[in-house]
């Protein structure tokens, strides 16, 4: 080892917040382990949104040509403009990739994580620099899923294979799509990094009492189109929204009127959860085991049947349909969640430290 700290580069794909959460929880258990480390962190997420989820301090490069995919909304991706964007990032992928070691080579980094983007894993490739892929899929299983019918598909994917391929390891989470295919797979267990349930206490800080039921509604980082103008009030349920979906609704309230409340901890003192399954949220729920009502995804996406499958054995789950969410009727779809048993006891986190372990190993190495 070099006699200076080690120094890891981290890229975030900026699709949603399920990454950044998953990120995180690694880089909180590599820290318990390594807490010299240095990291630069490479997203376009908001600098808020990081703050709140990678304690500890980080350099912020607030740049990137990753998109992951073009949306509709959080459940619903547009596939002609992704595809045109795939179009425009692969016809000039020499730059992007120079591009992006530039901003690498300027951190000096020693190893790079990339969560879970494969231009960052061509970067640290040119620059000779080790890589690890860390994430809930690959964008080759995502990009074929939707578009390998298109004429320029085949050369795109060997673009993106010949990056997966060239990291050390690609950590395949617990609860995720498998990867099998994938050559340096590397599986680990669930990653996440389960909130302190504290429900007495966020009740008193809401100003209600035992009586009344608490949901938290989220749809993560891309927005919902979600509005609760229409939602009946007096149910006996009180709505914890972000982003002001919630208009001038009597029974919802900002979470960002909770300064001393994280989300995680927000998440394990409600009752129960509205939602869609990325991968962040479905580990917070079933690490904390909240009954969780979510809106199934339009657009065919491969990775929810694995969200899906992995999250109902271990917290009660029902689906919901689009019109029932945006009407609010969904109080009796609540009380048919809260009357399933919880099946069996919590998953262990312990995909975090897996993690953290082959990199600390890798750094070592280096």
């Amino acid at each position: 080892m070099p006699d200076r700290a080690a120094r890891l580069y981290v890229a975030v794909t900026p699709h949603g917040y399920g990454h950044l959460s998953m990120t995180g929880a690694v880089l909180d258990a590599l820290r318990t382990r390594r807490p010299e480390v240095t990291v630069s962190l490479e997203t376009t997420l908001p600098a808020p949104i990081v703050a709140a989820r990678v304690a500890g301090p980080v350099t912020l490069v607030p740049e990137t040509d990753d998109f992951g995919l073009a949306m509709v909304d959080s459940t619903a991706l547009d596939p002609e403009a992704s595809a045109a964007r795939y179009r425009a990032l692969h016809a000039d992928w020499d730059a992007v990739v120079g591009r992006a070691a530039r901003r690498m080579a300027a951190q000096a980094p020693d190893l790079v994580l990339s969560n879970v983007g494969y231009i960052a894993l061509a970067a640290a490739h040119r620059l000779g620099v080790p890589a690890l892929a860390l994430g809930p899929f690959t964008w080759t299983e995502i990009y074929r899923h939707y578009f390998a019918d298109r004429p320029e598909a085949a050369a795109s994917l060997a673009t993106m294979d010949a990056a997966y391929d060239g990291a050390r390891a690609v950590l395949v989470a617990e609860g995720a799509m498998p990867l099998r295919d994938r050559p340096n797979r590397l599986p680990i267990g669930p990653v996440g990094a389960p909130g302190r349930a504290c429900p007495d206490a966020l009740r008193r800080d809401l100003g209600v009492d035992g009586a009344v039921r608490l949901a938290l509604v989220t749809f993560g980082g891309v927005a919902s189109g979600l509005d609760l103008a229409a939602w009946p009030r007096g149910t006996g349920w009180r709505w914890l929204v972000r982003g002001g979906v919630a208009a001038d609704h009597p029974d919802a309230h900002d979470m960002d009127r909770l300064p001393d409340w994280t989300f995680p901890d927000i998440l394990a003192s409600c009752d129960a959860v509205v939602t869609k399954l990325g991968y962040g949220m479905t580990m917070e729920c079933g690490l904390c085991q909240r009954p969780t009502l979510y809106l199934p995804r339009t657009d065919g996406w491969p990775e929810q049947p694995y969200l899906r499958d992995w999250l109902a054995r271990h917290t009660p789950l029902r689906a919901v349909t689009a019109e029932s969410l945006g009407s609010g009727a969904i109080v009796d779809d609540l009380a048919a969640l809260l009357d399933q048993p919880v099946p069996g006891p919590a998953p262990r986190p312990t995909g975090a430290a897996d993690a953290a372990a082959v990199i600390e190993r890798l750094l070592d190495e280096s």
